[in-house]
C-alpha cells in the first residue's frame, strides 16, 4: 500500500497530536471487552460490525463451560452496556475500505451498507416480520429454519432496530411488495436508504473480526448435506438454545423426534492436510464435552459417544469438567478413527464405522450425528490483511510475535481474539483487554479529549411515598418459561400488597425489555422495580442503570432470581417449579416494600499501582502500566527478576527467551517510574480500591490504587520413574541445559514421558507447557543428530492451536509416539549404563521394550507452596490446587472479585509464556482503565453503624477481615465505611444490632422470610 507507514512510535514519547480515540473491528467478545475497557479509560471508540446487531459468535452459543452460564445471559449485559456507553460508537453493517495515516493517526474509511429501516425510529416492535411474505434460510440458526427479509438478527439484539436483506426483499428485488412499511406505526421503513461510507480519525486500531467455521460439506465420508441427522456442533448449539429453532428442545432434523444416541466425532476440518486444516481449532474437545453435558440435561435418556483422537482439555479446570461429563453425564469417550458415517434409509438412523484402539473394525447406530467443526481464517482474510497493512501467516491468521502476542506488523494496529488463532473465549477476553492495554498506553496523553460527559436525570425523590412496585416476570427465551409458568408467576404478583403492575417479558435484558422497563415507570409512576429473572451477580447492574436513567435510585430495584433457583434446577417438576418461583417473587416484593434511596459516595484514587511477583507476568505488567502513564512499585520475594522464566531458553517457535528476559529485566531495572522492592514480600494490604495501603517486609509503605498479582508458580519436582536414582533420568528443562552443552548423538536413544504429575489427584490438571517441551526438545534432537531415537510415551499430546504444526513435524523428523493410560502406566528401570523402559502396545497387543540412553520426565507446573498463605493476605480465594480463582472464568478471566485486584501468569493457572505476556498486558489493561479514573464511587451497599447503641464489645473489630471497624480516640468503636464492603459479618455478629446492611436490613430480611411462611 502506498500510504502505509510502520515507523513506529514508542508509547511514552511525545503524544500531543494523536487522536484520542480507537477503532474496534468486531464486536464479539473480544471485541466488547477491548472496547469497554477503552471507553472506561476515557478514549472515544468506534466499534464497527459487518452484522447488524453486535455479539458474534458467542451470541449463537446456549451455555458455556464450565459454569453452565447460558451464553446469552452472559453476553447480553455486556452488548447493552457496550450500546449504552457513552465513549463507545457502534457503525452495524459497516465494514473498513481503506486505512491510511499512521499509529497515533489513522484515517479509516468506513462503509456502511444500507439497512432500510430507520435505527432512531424503529421501536422493536416486530409487526413488520409478521407481514413479510418472503422466508430465507436463517444463517443466525445456522440454516436449520427460514426467517423473513425484514429481521432482527436474534431475540435480545443490540441494536434491536431491524433489517431489511436487500438481496430478498420483493420490493428492493422486483419492485412489489411494501408490506412492512404498511403496517410500520413508527414510519421506520426506508427504502431510500442507500450505502454510505465515510472517514474516522483514529489514534489505534484494534482487529478482532473472528473467522468462519469449517464447511464439512468437503468430509463427504461423514455425510453432512446428504444425511438429514448429521449436523454441524454449531447447529447443535442452536437446537440446544432457548431462543433457537426449536425453543430449547432438540429436535431430529429429519423427522422432529427427541434423539436418544447421540455422537460427537472430534477434529473435523482441524488436524488434518487433506481436504481440512492442519492447525488444533483449540475449542472442540470442549464444547462437546459441554454439549454432551446439556443434552443430558435436557433428557435423562440421552446416550452420548464421543470419538475423538486426542483428548485437548488442557485449560483451567478442564480435564475436571471432562471428568464431569463422564460421570454425571454418562459419556462414552472412544478413541477412535472414523471411517464413515452412513444412513439407514428407513429409520434415518447413523451407522458409525470406526477403528477402535485394538485396531478392530466396528459398525455402531446413532440416531443423530454431531460434527465438532474447527475454525479457519476469514474468506476474505488476503483482501482484509491488505487493507489494514498487516502481515500474515502462512494460513490466514494475523501474524504476532510469541513475544509480544497482540501487536500486528503494522505500528498502532494491534489483534485479539480468533484471528490472531484459533482460541477458546477467556483467551479471547484476556486479547481483548491486552490489546486495549497497548492503544491505552499509546495514547495515554489524549484520553479523555473526544468524549462527552453523559448527565443522569435528577433522583426523583420518592419520601413519603406509598411503595408503588412494577414486577416483571422474564420468559428468558424458555430458559425459565420451559419450566415455570411465567404468567402464573405474574398474576400472583399483581395481588401483592403494594403492587401496582406486573407482567409477563420476553427477555427482559435485551434492549426492547430494557425499553420496556424504563417506560413501565414513567407510565405507571412506579417508585419500586421487581424483576423475576437470572442470576443477579451479571444481571442487576445492567437492570439498576436501567431504572436510574429514568430518575429512580438504584436501589430501588430487586432481582427475583427463578431461573437459576428454579426453572434450572426443578427441570422435571414444572408444578414445583411454578410454586416455588411465586414464593420467591413474593419474598423479593415484600422486601421491595421496605427499600429506601441510598447513596453512594466518591473517593479519589491513587494513581499508582502495585505489581506482586518479579516474573515475566509481573514486569510485563509493570511495564504496561507505565508505558499507559502510571507509576509502579514492583514487589519480589526473591533478590532478583525473572521468576521461573530465567530457567528456560527457548520457547517452542523457536525464540531466544534468554535474551528476551535479559533485555526485560534490563528495561525494568532502567525505568524510572518502576520502583523496585526486591527480597521484600507483603506483610500486610490496608485501604481500598483506589486507595491501598500496603506494608512490605523490608518496613517500607507502598500507597497505590490498584494491585496486580503475579506471583508465578513452580516447576514440579519428580519422585516417579527412578528420578531420584539415577542421572540418566531427568526433566525436561535438565534435557534442554544438557542439548546446550553438547550435541546430542545419532548412537543415543531417548524416552519422554508425559504428564508426569499432572492430571492425577490431587493435581488433576493439565499444566500446559509439558507437551510442548517434550515436542520442542524432540525436534531439537532429530534436528541435530536424525538417527537418534526418540520416543515420547504420552496419554494426549495437547499441541493446540497452531503448536499442532510442531507435533506433524516431529512425527515428520522421525519421533516415535506411544500412548499409555494412567491405569497402565510405562515401568522405569534404570540401569549402570542406560535404562529400560517397557510401555503397552496397544495395536500391536504385547508390550514394548526400549533400551534408552535417557529417559526425559515432562513434569509440570504447579502454584507456589505459600498460596494459602498469600491468600489470606490478600483476602483472595484460591482452588482446590492452590491457583487463585478470578471473578469469572469466562468474562472476568484477569479479575478479581475484590475491586482493584488483578491476577496475570502461572499464580492464575499454568500457561506458557505467550499466554503469561497477554494476560499480563489484559491485567495491566484493566488496572490501567481503573487507575485512569479522578475518583470511584464506592458502593451503596454497606454497613451503617449507630454508635448510639454501640456497646463497643469488639466482636466486629475481631471479625471483619477489611479492618472498616476500628477504636476511636474516645475509646468506642467507630466505623469506616470506605473500607466497607457490605459482607456482613458485623451485622451478623453484633449482639446490640448496631449494625445494619445498606439493602439487606434486618427488617427487609425478616419481610422476606415472612412472606415465605
Amino acid at each position: 500500500m502506498e500510504d502505509l507507514d510502520v515507523t513506529r512510535i514508542t508509547p511514552g514519547q511525545e503524544q500531543k497530536d494523536r487522536i484520542g480515540s480507537v477503532l474496534v473491528v468486531g464486536a464479539g467478545i473480544g471485541g466488547m471487552q477491548a472496547s469497554l475497557d477503552l471507553a472506561n479509560s476515557g478514549l472515544l471508540v468506534h466499534m464497527i460490525n459487518d452484522e447488524p446487531s453486535i455479539g458474534g459468535t458467542m451470541s449463537r452459543l446456549d451455555k458455556t463451560f464450565p459454569t453452565g452460564d447460558c451464553a446469552m445471559c452472559m453476553i447480553s449485559p455486556r452488548m447493552v452496556e457496550s450500546s449504552r456507553h457513552p465513549n463507545i460508537k457502534m457503525h452495524t453493517l459497516a465494514s473498513v475500505r481503506k486505512v491510511s495515516g499512521r499509529q497515533g493517526d489513522f484515517t479509516v474509511t468506513i462503509e456502511q451498507k444500507a439497512r432500510y429501516v430507520d435505527g432512531d425510529k424503529c421501536t422493536g416492535c416486530g409487526a413488520c416480520e409478521e407481514k413479510c411474505p418472503t422466508k430465507v434460510l436463517d444463517f443466525f440458526n445456522q440454516g436449520l429454519n427460514k426467517r423473513r427479509a425484514i429481521f432482527a438478527l436474534f431475540p435480545q439484539a443490540v441494536p434491536n432496530t431491524r433489517a431489511i436483506d436487500g438481496d430478498y426483499c420483493l420490493f428492493l428485488t422486483r419492485g412489489v411488495c411494501r408490506k412492512c412499511e404498511k403496517v410500520c406505526d413508527a414510519d421506520a421503513i426506508n427504502f431510500d436508504d442507500k450505502d454510505k461510507q465515510y472517514d474516522v480519525r483514529v489514534g489505534s486500531i484494534i482487529l478482532t473480526p473472528g473467522l468462519k467455521t469449517y464447511q464439512p460439506e468437503i468430509r463427504q465420508e461423514f455425510g453432512y448435506g446428504k444425511h438429514a441427522n448429521v449436523v454441524t456442533s454449531l447447529q447443535f448449539e442452536r437446537l440446544l438454545s432457548a431462543s433457537g429453532p426449536c425453543g430449547g428442545t432438540v429436535a431430529r432434523p429429519s423427522d422432529g423426534g427427541h434423539p436418544k444416541k447421540l455422537a460427537w466425532i472430534q477434529c473435523v476440518g482441524s488436524r488434518n492436510e487433506h481436504n481440512a486444516n492442519p492447525w488444533c481449532s483449540s475449542v472442540c474437545c470442549m464444547y462437546a464435552a459441554k454439549q454432551s453435558i446439556i443434552a443430558k440435561e435436557h433428557d435423562k435418556e440421552v446416550d452420548s459417544t464421543v470419538f475423538y483422537m486426542e483428548l485437548r482439555a488442557f485449560g483451567k479446570d478442564f480435564d475436571k469438567y471432562i471428568d464431569k461429563a463422564k460421570k454425571d453425564a454418562e459419556v462414552t469417550y472412544r478413541r477412535a478413527m472414523v471411517s464413515e458415517v452412513l444412513e439407514d434409509p428407513e429409520t434415518k438412523n447413523l451407522i458409525i464405522h470406526y477403528v477402535d484402539e485394538d485396531g478392530k473394525l466396528v459398525n455402531e447406530e446413532f440416531d443423530m450425528v454431531i460434527l465438532s467443526i474447527g475454525f479457519e481464517p476469514r474468506e476474505d482474510a488476503d483482501e482484509f490483511s491488505k487493507i489494514f497493512g498487516i502481515d500474515t501467516d502462512e494460513y490466514g491468521f494475523a501474524q504476532t510475535s510469541k513475544l509480544r502476542p497482540v501487536e500486528t506488523s503494522r505500528g498502532g494496529i494491534y489483534v485479539a481474539g480468533t484471528y490472531q488463532g484459533p482460541k477458546d473465549i477467556p483467551e479471547t477476553v484476556i486479547q481483548g483487554s491486552g490489546a486495549a492495554s497497548m492503544s491505552m498506553a499509546l495514547l495515554g496523553d489524549s484520553r479523555g479529549s473526544e468524549v462527552e460527559e453523559v448527565v443522569l436525570p435528577p433522583e426523583t425523590d420518592i419520601e413519603g411515598e406509598e411503595p408503588k412496585i412494577g414486577v416483571l416476570v422474564c420468559h428468558c427465551g424458555t430458559n425459565i418459561a420451559g419450566t415455570v409458568d411465567v404468567q402464573k408467576v405474574a398474576d400472583k404478583a399483581a395481588e401483592a400488597p403494594g403492587v401496582t403492575h406486573a407482567e409477563t417479558i420476553v427477555y427482559a435484558c435485551a434492549p426492547d425489555g430494557q425499553q420496556k422497563i424504563r417506560d413501565v415507570i414513567k407510565e405507571k409512576g412506579l417508585n419500586r422495580v421487581v424483576v423475576a429473572s437470572c442470576t443477579p451477580r451479571t444481571h442487576a447492574p445492567l437492570f439498576q442503570d436501567t431504572i436510574r436513567e429514568v430518575g429512580l435510585n438504584k436501589f430501588l430495584f430487586e432481582l427475583a432470581d427463578i431461573r437459576e433457583q428454579c426453572s434450572w434446577c426443578h427441570m422435571s417438576e414444572k408444578e414445583k417449579a411454578t410454586e416455588k418461583a411465586i414464593e420467591i417473587v413474593k419474598m423479593n416484593i415484600a422486601k421491595t416494600r421496605l427499600l429506601d434511596p441510598v447513596n453512594t459516595s466518591s473517593v479519589g484514587v491513587n494513581h499508582t499501582g502495585l505489581v506482586i511477583g518479579g516474573g515475566i507476568a509481573g514486569m510485563t505488567a509493570a511495564l504496561s502500566l507505565v508505558e499507559q502513564g502510571y507509576e509502579v512499585h514492583l514487589v519480589e520475594k526473591q533478590d532478583r527478576l525473572g521468576g521461573l522464566l530465567s530457567s528456560v531458553r527457548s520457547n517452542l517457535e523457536g525464540d531466544d527467551v534468554a535474551s528476551f528476559l535479559k533485555e526485560t529485566i534490563e528495561t525494568v531495572e532502567n525505568e524510572p517510574a518502576i520502583t523496585l522492592h526486591l527480597g521484600a514480600e507483603v506483610d500486610n494490604i490496608d485501604g481500598f480500591v483506589g486507595n491501598f495501603i500496603t506494608a512490605l517486609s523490608n518496613g517500607e509503605t507502598v500507597h497505590h490504587g490498584a494491585i496486580l498479582i503475579a506471583t508465578g508458580g513452580i516447576e514440579y519436582s519428580p519422585t516417579e520413574y527412578g528420578y531420584t536414582d539415577s542421572d540418566r533420568v531427568m526433566t525436561q528443562r535438565e534435557l534442554e541445559d544438557m542439548l546446550a552443552a553438547r550435541e546430542p548423538d545419532n548412537r543415543e536413544s531417548y524416552v519422554m514421558i508425559q504428564c508426569v504429575g499432572s492430571r492425577e489427584d490431587p493435581n488433576n490438571f493439565c499444566s500446559r507447557i509439558c507437551c510442548q517441551d517434550a515436542l520442542k526438545n524432540s525436534i531439537a534432537i532429530k534436528e541435530k543428530a536424525p538417527d537418534a531415537q526418540v520416543v515420547v510415551i504420552y496419554r494426549d499430546i495437547r499441541s493446540y492451536g497452531l503448536k499442532e504444526d510442531y507435533y506433524k513435524k516431529a512425527r515428520d523428523l522421525g519421533v516415535i509416539f506411544l500412548l499409555y493410560t494412567p491405569e497402565d502406566k510405562p515401568e522405569v528401570v534404570p540401569g549402570e549404563n542406560g535404562v529400560k523402559v517397557t510401555v503397552s502396545g496397544k495395536v500391536l497387543g504385547k508390550q514394548i521394550v526400549i533400551d534408552a540412553d535417557y529417559v526425559v520426565l515432562s513434569t509440570g507446573l504447579r502454584p507456589q507452596p505459600d498460596g494459602e498463605e498469600l491468600s489470606k493476605k490478600f483476602k483472595l480465594t484460591c482452588n482446590i490446587e492452590g491457583f487463585f480463582m478470578e471473578a469469572h472464568v469466562k468474562l472476568r478471566p484477569v479479575d478479581f472479585p475484590s475491586e482493584g485486584f488483578f491476577l496475570a501468569g502461572l499464580a492464575h493457572a499454568p500457561k506458557n509464556l505467550e499466554e503469561t505476556i497477554g494476560q499480563a498486558q489484559a491485567a495491566a489493561g484493566r488496572a490501567g482503565a481503573l487507575l485512569s479514573n479522578e475518583s470511584l464511587t464506592v458502593s451503596g451497599v454497606i454497613s451503617k453503624h449507630n454508635r448510639d447503641i454501640c456497646m463497643s464489645c469488639l466482636m466486629c473489630v475481631k471479625k471483619c477481615p477489611f479492618g472498616a471497624p476500628f477504636i476511636d480516640e474516645d475509646g468506642k468503636v467507630s466505623h469506616n465505611e470506605v473500607k466497607c464492603t457490605g459482607c456482613g459479618i458485623c451485622a451478623g455478629v453484633c449482639p446490640a444490632k448496631a449494625y445494619q446492611v445498606n439493602y439487606f436490613r434486618d427488617d427487609q430480611i425478616l419481610a422476606m422470610i415472612d412472606a415465605a411462611t
